[in-house]
């Protein structure tokens, strides 16, 4: 068992974790983090280790207020009641009896007198757990009015299920965590913790972002990953058997071994393989990304097809260059508000987004550009008198291009879509061009086609286009994609290689 696990000191007593918890609980205990975040599957002992990491932070912490996110107040207490009071209870804390006056820890009603008060006392006890040295945990809702929580000063922050937490949140979690400025000397002062099961889709992904940040500033951000296996010497025996039984192939995947979804199921792209179609994804081991000069794909001799797609707060395109055979795509470039040009003029979306293609292709060779996509980037937008497309183009032509627009002006059935665009990525047709994506350049598209779901009539859902994720991530350059395969599919532009 010893080979195995680690124990947990404590004021309390001393228990036993597993390695990966003791790797987490040590690394918040000797590092000052910004932010530390944790992804448990099934019976891996995230919960414990919520538990643990909150009894750690009273201990260091007293009379200091540890703030809570959650969804709902009333669902977080049923759902997280009993797992608090069990991981407690290894280490001796039971809930305070008022008729015996036994127990170390009061929920939802406020402590005895004998109990020290936080430095900032709490409005809502019911909301409250507390320790006998006045460190506070407040629960906090979120799912219907996340900006009454502002102008709230904390010690400490956790959010437990941050797959159902939504990161525009963060805004106002984030800037809660300056209460006591100077007056503890803990490594837990001013620490953002998010704890979370894997998440299916593209609402948690934003958890993997810490993951990011911990590999580029690795003094402020901690991530770990812990699956079932690395729990079973404290799981019963035909746990996981009973988990392959209970669960469908996918769940047991991604709940239990630890799989990440490339894309959700019910996808609108199911032939679209990572494995296939994307050059040059960032490493897991080795995150470097490859310079202007070094790109595969890039070639500053070929002219730019481009696919736009015109949003009023998210104008979008991919850049395209392709032979016979291949259709490669190089780029994408967004803007989600509206710039000034050199004069202090206000520019619309459109000129833009062709004012950030003129500067980042500024030294491309062979300046020349076929414009396609979205067909209303044929009408008039707010601010100008000349089409979308036409904005972009004078823009690019003010810069040195040679430009063509060949907007599309058919909008195929539902059905007839679907089946076209898997058709070119099913590669089973030597006919039809091959596509092939930069992954580091592109990877806002890569990301976008991963999380488009498909609904039940063929079409694309856009529920994540008025959602509040960053929408990059949602579904408008994958748009391009859709709008650039189907102008190839049509003939496409062969002047551009003339």
């Amino acid at each position: 068992m010893k080979s195995e696990n680690e124990t947990l000191g404590t004021d309390h007593v001393e228990v036993e974790v597993n390695e990966k918890q003791a790797i987490f609980l040590e690394a918040v205990c000797t590092n000052r983090y910004k932010m530390a975040g944790m992804i448990g599957g099934r019976g891996s002992g995230k919960s414990i280790t919520l538990s643990d990491f909150l009894l750690l932070a009273s201990d260091e912490l007293p009379k200091a207020k540890c703030g809570w996110g959650v969804p709902t107040i009333k669902k977080a207490k049923s759902k997280l009641t009993s797992g608090l009071k069990a991981g407690w209870k290894r280490h001796g804390i039971t809930e305070y009896d008022f008729k015996t006056g036994n127990g170390l820890m009061v929920m939802w009603r406020e402590p005895p007198a004998h109990f020290d008060r936080p430095h900032e006392s709490p409005d809502i006890w019911e909301n409250c757990i507390s320790f006998p040295n006045g460190f506070v945990i407040e629960f906090e809702s979120f799912k219907m009015a996340a900006a009454e929580n502002r102008g709230s000063n904390y010690d400490l922050y956790v959010i437990d299920e941050g797959l159902n937490f939504k990161k525009e949140w963060l805004k106002v979690v984030v800037p809660t965590l300056r209460a006591n400025e100077g007056k503890y000397d803990s490594t837990f002062h001013q620490m953002l913790a998010v704890f979370s099961s894997p998440p299916w889709d593209i609402g948690g992904q934003w958890m993997y972002e810490i993951e990011e940040l911990a590999k580029s500033e690795p003094e402020k951000y901690f991530f770990l990953e812990v699956k079932t296996r690395d729990n079973l010497a404290f799981l019963p025996k035909d746990y996981l058997e009973t988990l392959k039984k209970s669960l469908t192939k996918l769940e047991y995947e991604v709940e239990v071994e630890g799989k990440r979804l490339s894309k959700m199921p019910h996808n609108f792209y199911p032939s679209f393989q990572h494995h296939i179609h994307v050059i040059k994804e960032e490493s897991d081991e080795h995150e470097t990304r490859a310079t202007w000069q070094d790109e595969l794909l890039y070639n500053t001799t070929t002219g730019l097809e481009i696919s736009l797609d015109f949003n009023a707060h998210f104008t979008s395109c991919t850049i395209w260059q392709s032979d016979i055979v291949q259709a490669r795509l190089i780029d994408n470039l967004y803007c989600k508000e509206p710039a000034v040009d050199a004069n202090g003029v206000a520019m619309t979306m459109a000129q833009t987004l062709a004012t950030l293609i003129a500067t980042e292709y500024a030294d491309h060779k062979k300046k020349v550009a076929v414009l396609t996509g979205d067909r209303n980037g044929r009408n008039k937008s707010a601010g100008s008198t000349k089409s979308m497309f036409e904005q972009v183009a004078e823009i690019l032509e003010l810069s040195g291009w040679h430009v063509s627009t060949a907007p599309l002006n058919y909008n195929p059935p539902h059905i007839e879509k679907f089946k076209d665009i898997n058709n070119v990525f099913a590669e089973r047709n030597e006919q039809l061009i091959r596509v092939r994506i930069d992954g580091i350049r592109c990877k806002a598209t890569v990301i976008s086609m991963d999380n488009s779901p498909l609904n039940i009539d063929y079409t694309k859902s856009k529920a994540s286009e008025s959602s509040n994720i960053d929408q990059e991530r949602a579904t408008h350059l994958s748009d391009t994609v859709d709008y650039y395969i189907f102008w190839k599919l049509k003939g496409g532009a062969d002047q551009i290689r003339n």
